[in-house]
């Protein structure tokens, strides 16, 4: 350890006179070390690290042993909340349900209302359920109209949800509350976040962590009520992270790298890959960035070789193939399970919902074989067309998936789960090809890198009829960024398509994001939620 040659942006960190400061760090710079070189300096300190996920937690965890770090700590912030505050006494679901929301809203307009037969659109189930996330991963604490306000101003809203939160907002927050109630109250399940906002709000346990200092990684897309929290302590913060990492807003994750006014350092060196393959990364990311912001990209590698194209992956070594969305994933696995090879799955193959009882049911659903239907709530179905407008109603993007899954493989999807089966192993280092999609990817890297050809390209960037939106699109850019700097001796890279020059007349074909939703029209609507409450057997009243 004693002999580790440091940059001179590394030494600047280490030698920090500043109390709390801001590190923006490229991919494969070296953060980790940096911080853990920072801390050893600092023996008299008591430091919690806060890691992001469970996984970069016990990675941290080997690595204060090997440094002797006993004045640290490792955690991720939900297992700190879920520990101070006894989040074991509750029953805990990773996502809000939308039957539950659903039974709540109308137990409570019987309740306070008196009306029987309220049955609120998929439309507004979505947006009370968006609402409830947004709320937890804040730092606001009122459920007051500056609350709507501030999530107007955040959500990327269509203008009929936007119509619906606008007719009746304090409705709205009446709803939110009762359903907030009902998780604390144990009532329903609670989500993870739920149990973080109380850790939040119970200012007694959460302002006095016994520690004097506070390193935050990822920084770039953290929770505004996580930076809350560690900034309600009365003790040092640094904050670390890559502004062109920030892939997950749709969590409505916030950079806290540009919210914050701290001193700012830079580790602009990646030791990942090659300087020309850094510069290479940079040009064309610039020549695209530069048209939606003023923040360029700032890279540099070492003096190694990185190869770059078709022709630079060799198939006799370990490959990672790298999706942007699930979909696009399952289009190579089936391309490559052709061969006789070992595949491995980053997050384990069952968590990404290629085959489990939900896809079972939605493909009985389309086959017309509802006695096979195991889901509950696939069975309130009559047609996957009634399902597929459901789940776009409702944002739903796990059933989307799946039905474009089932719409593309048909009853080949159990021979494709067979041989996928057939193949899997569980150790990484065995596996021939390695399979991830590009948020399952974060903080990891690979020798040998193909991209699926579901990523952005300089098309969707330029046409100006894309309704997609800025922030959207500048999310899709570092998702490529992210997914490109996993390497480091070669890439096949998805193309960027930077010759494209848009012609007028050019359709956007622009469906990549797992995040963009298709307008319903209000005539369609009204059909469609006629058609579902028939469907239920229950009398349409007008809940609006």
């Amino acid at each position: 350890m004693s002999n580790l040659k440091l940059t001179k942006e590394q030494e600047n960190i280490i030698n920090a006179k500043e109390g709390s400061f801001k590190i923006n760090a490229v991919a494969g710079s070296g953060k980790t070390t940096t911080l853990l070189e920072y801390a050893r300096k600092n023996p008299n300190l008591r430091i919690l690290y806060l890691a992001y996920n469970k996984s970069l937690q016990t990675s941290l965890q080997k690595k204060l042993h090997e440094y002797k770090l006993l004045h640290m700590n490792v955690s991720t912030i939900h297992s700190l909340a879920y520990q101070k505050i006894g989040a074991y006494e509750y029953n805990l679901a990773h996502d809000l349900k939308v039957q539950v929301i659903e039974k709540l809203l109308n137990g409570y307009e019987q309740t306070f209302n008196h009306k029987k037969n309220y049955y609120p659109t998929p439309e507004y189930i979505a947006l009370i359920k968006d609402l409830v996330n947004f709320y937890c991963n804040s730092s606001l604490i009122a459920l007051d109209l500056k609350l709507l306000e501030t999530y107007k101003k955040q959500a990327d809203l269509s203008a009929k949800i936007l119509e619906l939160l606008n007719n009746d907002e304090q409705k709205a927050l009446n709803h939110l509350k009762h359903i907030l109630s009902a998780m604390k109250n144990k009532l329903v399940d609670a989500t993870h976040d739920f149990y973080l906002k109380m850790f939040y709000l119970n200012k007694k346990v959460s302002t006095t962590l016994p520690y004097d200092l506070i390193l935050v990684d990822e920084a770039q897309d953290i929770s505004d009520v996580m930076i809350g929290i560690v900034e309600n302590l009365n003790c040092r913060r640094i904050y670390v992270g890559d502004s062109f990492q920030q892939i997950y807003s749709f969590r409505y994750a916030i950079n806290a790298l540009n919210k914050l006014e701290l001193p700012e350092y830079e580790l602009s060196k990646s030791f990942r890959f090659s300087d020309s393959y850094a510069k290479l990364l940079e040009k064309n990311l610039n020549s695209l960035y530069e048209k939606n912001s003023s923040k360029k990209l700032k890279i540099s590698g070492v003096d190694t070789q990185t190869n770059v194209g078709e022709k630079a992956i060799d198939y006799n070594k370990q490959i990672c193939v790298i999706a942007r969305s699930t979909f696009g994933l399952i289009q190579q696995i089936v391309h490559f399970i052709q061969d006789d090879k070992k595949i491995y799955f980053e997050g384990n193959y069952n968590s990404y919902s290629f085959m489990n009882q939900t896809v079972y049911s939605i493909f009985y659903l389309k086959e017309k074989k509802n006695d096979k239907i195991t889901m509950n709530e696939i069975k309130d179905f009559e047609t996957i067309q009634e399902l597929e407008q459901f789940a776009k109603d409702t944002k739903n993007q796990d059933y989307l998936n799946i039905i474009k899954f089932i719409n593309t493989y048909g009853d080949n999807i159990f021979e494709i789960n067979k041989k996928i089966k057939s193949k899997i192993t569980t150790r990484k280092d065995d596996a021939d090809i390695i399979f991830t999609t590009t948020h399952k990817s974060k903080g990891l890297e690979y020798d040998q890198v193909i991209m699926a050809d579901d990523f952005i390209t300089k098309k969707e960037l330029s046409n100006p009829k894309n309704k997609v939106s800025f922030l959207r699109l500048q999310e899709e850019l570092n998702i490529y960024y992210v997914a490109a700097t996993r390497v480091k001796n070669a890439i096949w890279q998805a193309s960027l398509d930077l010759n494209y020059v848009y012609k007028e007349g050019d359709e956007n074909n622009y469906n990549k994001s797992n995040y963009s939703s298709k307008k319903t029209s209000s005539k369609k609507m009204k059909q469609m939620q006629e058609e579902w409450l028939k469907q239920n057997r229950i009398n349409k009243v007008n809940a609006f």
